[in-house]
C-alpha cells in the first residue's frame, strides 16, 4: 500500500477587500444621503458659496470667482468675491451642470422651483465625504484590521459635526477628506510601501497590462491638463489682463504646468531638460566621452535615454550652474567641486517609479494640492506637522536623505496641482485677489483672526482648546475619547506594525488639535479636520477590547457616563449648538417662541439615556454586547441629526421657502432685453414670426390670454443702462407650460425690430452675453445680508438692469426711497414684495412713501422664524 500524500490545513480564503470598498461606499451613501432634499439651503454659506457656482454657469467662467452684491448695499459697486479657493465652486457647477439644475445660470426662479437644488448643491460634499471614510477605511482594513476599519466608518461617520457638516455646502469637508485621504496614504507609504508594482488589469488585444502608476498619475494627469487646457482658451478668449506686463498665461501658464508635471516621469523630465542635456552632450563630444553600446534586448528607447541622454546629463548646463551655486556651501564644509557636483546630482536626479512606496506618498501629494483649492494652507499644515512628528521621532533621516519621501516628484505635484488657479485669478484681477484672499483671509485669519475671534491654547470662543465643541460634535464618541486616548499612548508599541499605525493617527489627532487651536480666528467648525483621528482613536479602543485585549475599566465608563449625560444637559437646553457648527453666526436665536417653537430636547433625552445605559455594557462581563450596544445608539445619534434635527431646524436658517412663495404669488408682466449689438439682436430673432417663448416659474394666477410685452433694446457702448434703441412688442400669453410662457404678438409688431435686424453692428471688445430677464413684480431685500437673497434669486435683486438693483442693506433706507420714488425704475401700479428678517418686517409698512403702499402691506409668508416675506401696491 503506498503512502498517503501529507495534508496540508488549506486557510479559508478571504473576501477581497474589493468586495468590502464597495459595501462601505453603498452603507455610506444610504446613511448620508437620504433627505439632503427635505430642507433649504442653510444661509449663510451654502446659499453664498452657490450663487458663486451658479454665476460660474451663468458666466461661463470657470477661473474668476463672482459674487454680485456688497455689504453696504451701494447700487454701484461690486463686492466680488475672493475669500475662498475654487474646488467647491467647480464641485457645485459641475454638480448642477451633471444633474440638469441651473446649468446655465438658470431661468427665473428656478432654484426655488425644485428640490433638486438641494441635491445638486449638497451631493458633491458628501461624495468627498465618502471619498475621506473609504480611504481611511481601506488604510485600516490594510493594515490593522477590517474589524477596526468598520468601527471607524461607524464611529467617525456617524459624529454629528461630520455627518452634518458632510451635507453641508461649505469648503471644510473637502478638505478633512483630503486630509483623512493624504494622511492614510502616507501610513500605507510607510508602513506597506516597499511592494514593487504589478499588473492589476490588460486591455487590448495587445495584453497592454495597466498598473498602479497608470491609476494614480492617470487621475493627477487629467486634473492638471484638464486645468491647462481649459486655461489656454480662457485668456486667449480674454487678453485684457488686470495684469500689466505678464507674459501671456494663455502659452506660458499651460507650459509651466506641463513642465512642472513631466518631473513625474525620469524620461519627460530630460526631454523638459533638453536644451540642457544637448549642451552636455557637445562637451562630451569635445571630450571624445565614450557612449556606451546597445545591449541585447535593450529597446531603442532605453538605449537613448539610459545610455546616451543619461551620459550627457552628468554634463547638463543646469546641472553645471547648480554645482556652481553649490560650491560655496561645500568650501564652507570643507568639500569639494566634486561632493557640490554629487550634491547637484542628487537633486536633479529622478528615480524611475517602481515601489508602491512612491505611487502611494504621489498620493498624498496629490491629495494635498487639491485640499489647497479646497480650503487653503490647513490640510497641508496638518499633514505636513505629521510627517515632520513622524520623521523626528522615528529618526528617518536616512530615509530622507536617500529620496524615501518623494520631495521633489511630490512637491511638484502639489505646487502644479495647486497653484495654477492661483496665478490664474491673479492674471484675471489683480493684487485685489492677493489683498483679500492671501492677506486678509489666510495669514489675517490665522495670525489676527476676523470678525472679533480670538483664541490661544489659553483661550477661544466656548472654552479651551475648542473643548465645547469637539463635545457637541462628538457626543458620545467625545465621552469615550478620554479612555481612548489613554489607550492610545499605552499601546503604540512601535515595534508592530498596528502599534506604529495607532502611533501615527496620534500623531495626526495631537498635531490637528494643535493646528487648529494655534489659529487665532476660531470659527466652531474649524476643529473639524481634528475629530476623524480622534474617532479612530476610539475604534483602536474598540476593536482590542473585542480581541481581548483590553479591558474598559469600570472609572473610565462612569467617566464617559458623566460626560454624556452633561453633553445631552447642554444639547437638552440649548439646541442650537449643533446647527452653530457651520452657520458661523452665533448670535441667531434658536426658534423657541410661539408659532416656530422646536423642542428636540425630547430626542436629545432618550438618546442621551441610551448612551448613558450602553456605556456601562463596555466595563461588564459582555464587552461585546456593550460594544454593540454603544455603536448601535452612535448610529441612532447620526441618522437623527440627519433625519429628525436637521430637517426642522434648516428651513429657520435658509430663505428658500420665502423665494418661492415670492415667484408663485408674482405677476408676470412679460420680457426685457438688452443686446449689445444688432448681430446679437439678429441672431435670436431672424427667425421668429409670430410667436416668443421665455422661461420662468410660473405664477399661480397666471392665464392664458394675459397680455405681456417684450421689450428689446440694444445697449449703447456695452453699458445696459443707456439704450440706442428700446422697442416694445406687445402680445398676450397663449400657450403656458410647465416653466415656459408662450406670447403670440398682434399683427404688425413683430416688424418693428426688421430695421434693427438689418443694421450690421458687431460688439465692442469681448462680446457680453445679452441680458434676457423677465419683466415682472420685484423682489426688494431690505436690511438683509444673509446672502441668500441672491442665490435664490438667481441674482435677480443685483442684476445689471437698473430696475433690477433691489438690494438695500443701509439702514439708512436713503437708497431704498430713491428706488421707490423713481417711477421709472419702479412703476406705480405693480406689487413688490419685500424680504427681510422677521423681526423687521412689520417696521417695513411705515417706509413705503405712498398711502396705497401703507394701506395694502402685508407680511405674507412667515414660514421661518429668520425671514419673512412681505408685499404692498405701489
Amino acid at each position: 500500500m503506498s503512502d498517503l500524500a501529507p495534508a496540508h490545513v488549506i486557510a479559508p480564503r478571504r473576501r477581497p477587500l474589493a468586495f468590502e470598498l464597495v459595501f462601505v461606499v453603498l452603507v455610506s451613501l444610504i446613511v448620508l444621503v437620504p433627505g439632503i432634499w427635505r430642507y433649504t439651503l442653510v444661509d449663510p454659506w451654502e446659499t453664498h458659496y452657490g450663487e458663486v457656482a451658479r454665476e460660474m454657469l451663468q458666466n461661463n467662467d470657470w477661473v474668476h470667482t463672482e459674487w454680485r452684491g456688497t455689504m453696504d448695499g451701494n447700487p454701484g459697486d461690486n463686492e466680488g468675491f475672493r475669500s475662498k479657493p475654487v474646488l467647491q465652486f467647480w464641485m457645485m457647477a459641475a454638480s448642477m451642470r451633471a444633474l440638469n439644475v441651473a446649468p446655465h445660470g438658470g431661468y427665473s426662479g428656478e432654484l426655488t422651483d425644485t428640490p433638486m437644488t438641494m441635491v445638486a448643491i449638497r451631493l458633491p460634499f458628501i461624495l468627498s465625504a465618502i471619498l475621506g471614510l473609504v480611504l481611511l477605511w481601506w488604510m485600516l482594513a490594510r493594515l490593522v484590521s477590517r474589524r477596526c476599519a468598520w468601527f471607524t466608518l461607524l464611529i467617525v461617520g456617524t459624529m454629528p459635526m461630520f455627518c452634518l457638516i458632510s451635507r453641508q455646502a461649505i469648503p471644510d469637508m473637502p478638505l478633512v477628506a483630503c486630509t483623512m485621504g493624504a494622511v492614510a496614504l502616507f501610513t500605507m507609504a510607510v508602513e506597506d510601501g516597499a511592494r514593487p508594482i504589478f499588473a492589476l488589469f490588460h486591455v487590448g488585444r495587445r495584453r497592454i497590462p495597466i498598473d498602479a502608476r497608470h491609476i494614480v498619475l492617470g487621475i493627477s494627469g487629467a486634473f492638471v491638463a484638464i486645468q491647462a487646457i481649459y486655461y489656454m482658451f480662457y485668456f486667449f478668449a480674454q487678453p485684457t489682463l488686470a495684469v500689466r506686463g505678464a507674459p501671456n498665461p494663455a502659452i506660458s501658464l499651460p507650459f509651466m504646468m506641463a513642465g512642472a508635471f513631466a518631473i513625474m516621469s525620469a524620461d519627460l523630465w530630460l526631454i523638459v531638460r533638453l536644451p540642457f542635456v544637448l549642451i552636455g552632450g557637445v562637451y562630451s563630444a569635445i571630450k571624445n566621452l565614450p557612449v556606451p553600446t546597445r545591449q541585447p534586448g535593450q529597446t531603442l528607447w532605453r538605449h537613448v535615454f539610459d545610455d546616451i541622454l543619461g551620459g550627457w546629463d552628468a554634463y547638463a548646463a543646469d546641472r553645471v550652474v547648480l554645482t556652481a551655486l553649490l560650491f560655496p556651501v561645500a568650501l564652507l564644509l570643507g568639500d569639494t567641486w566634486r561632493d557640490a557636483a554629487t550634491w547637484a546630482r542628487r537633486i536633479m536626479r529622478i528615480e524611475p517609479i517602481t515601489t508602491m512606496r512612491q505611487l502611494y506618498l504621489l498620493g498624498c501629494y496629490f491629495l494635498l494640492g487639491v485640499s489647497i483649492l479646497a480650503k487653503g494652507p490647513p490640510g497641508l499644515t496638518v499633514v505636513g506637522v505629521v510627517g515632520a512628528l513622524y520623521l523626528i521621532v522615528l529618526g528617518k533621516w536616512r530615509d530622507l536623505y536617500d529620496g524615501g519621501f518623494e520631495l521633489k516628484r511630490g512637491v511638484a505635484l502639489l505646487l502644479v496641482v495647486a497653484i495654477p488657479w492661483h496665478l490664474a485669478m491673479f492674471y484675471a484681477d489683480g493684487l485685489r485677489f492677493i489683498n483679500e484672499y492671501l492677506f486678509q483671509h489666510i495669514l489675517n485669519r490665522a495670525a489676527a483672526g476676523v470678525d472679533d475671534s480670538f483664541g490661544t491654547f489659553a483661550r477661544a470662543n466656548s472654552g479651551p482648546m475648542y473643548s465645547a465643541q469637539m463635545g457637541h460634535g462628538m457626543w458620545l464618541w467625545g465621552a469615550l475619547l478620554p479612555a481612548a486616548l489613554a489607550a492610545a499612548f499605552m499601546r503604540s508599541r512601535l515595534e508592530t506594525r498596528e502599534g506604529r499605525v495607532r502611533f501615527m493617527m496620534a500623531l495626526w489627532a495631537i498635531s490637528a488639535v494643535a493646528v487648529f487651536c494655534l489659529v487665532q480666528t476660531k470659527f466652531h467648525h474649524y476643529i473639524l479636520p481634528a475629530l476623524p483621528p480622534l474617532g479612530v482613536l476610539v475604534a483602536f479602543q474598540f476593536d482590542d477590547i473585542w480581541e481581548g485585549r483590553d479591558r474598559f475599566h469600570p472609572l473610565w465608563a462612569l467617566v464617559a457616563v458623566g460626560i454624556v449625560l452633561l453633553i445631552c444637559r447642554d444639547l437638552m437646553f440649548e439646541p442650537e449648538r449643533w446647527i452653530e457648527m457651520f452657520v458661523y453666526r452665533y448670535d441667531r436665536p434658536w426658534p423657541t417662541g410661539d408659532p416656530y417653537t422646536i423642542d428636540p430636547s425630547q430626542g436629545f433625552l432618550i438618546l442621551g439615556i441610551a448612551a448613558a445605559v450602553a456605556i456601562p455594557l463596555l466595563a461588564s462581563r459582555f464587552p461585546r454586547v456593550g460594544i454593540a450596544a454603544v455603536c448601535t445608539v452612535g448610529l441612532a445619534i447620526g441618522v437623527w441629526s440627519l433625519q429628525s434635527y436637521m430637517p426642522v431646524a434648516g428651513r429657520h436658517w435658509g430663505m428658500g421657502d420665502a423665494m418661492r412663495t415670492y415667484y408663485k404669488q408674482r405677476t408676470v408682466y412679460g420680457q426685457h432685453l438688452v443686446y449689445f449689438s444688432n448681430d446679437q439682436l439678429a441672431k435670436d430673432w431672424r427667425g421668429v414670426t409670430t410667436t416668443w417663448s421665455f422661461d420662468t416659474v410660473i405664477p399661480d394666477d397666471l392665464l392664458e390670454g394675459q397680455p405681456m410685452t417684450i421689450k428689446v433694446g440694444i445697449a449703447k457702448d456695452n453699458d445696459e443702462k443707456l439704450l440706442d434703441n428700446e422697442i416694445t412688442l406687445v402680445g398676450t400669453t397663449t400657450k403656458i407650460g410647465e416653466h415656459t410662457i408662450t406670447v403670440t404678438f398682434a399683427p404688425g409688431e413683430r416688424a418693428k425690430l426688421d430695421p434693427l435686424i438689418k443694421t450690421k453692428s458687431a460688439p465692442k471688445g469681448r462680446a457680453r452675453k445679452p441680458l434676457l430677464t423677465v419683466d415682472a413684480d420685484r423682489l426688494i431685500g431690505w436690511q438683509l445680508y444673509w446672502r441668500g437673497e441672491n442665490f435664490w434669486s438667481g441674482d435677480e435683486v443685483w442684476a445689471y438692469l437698473p430696475e433690477q438693483k433691489t438690494q438695500f442693506n443701509k439702514t439708512d433706507n436713503v437708497e431704498l426711497l430713491k428706488y421707490l420714488n423713481d417711477h421709472q425704475r419702479a412703476p406705480l401700479g405693480r406689487r413688490y414684495f419685500v424680504i427681510t428678517e422677521a423681526g423687521r418686517a412689520p417696521s417695513f409698512k411705515s417706509i413705503v412713501p405712498t398711502a396705497r403702499g401703507r394701506d395694502t402691506y402685508d407680511v405674507i409668508d412667515t414660514t421661518s422664524n429668520k425671514f419673512s416675506l412681505g408685499a404692498f401696491w405701489l
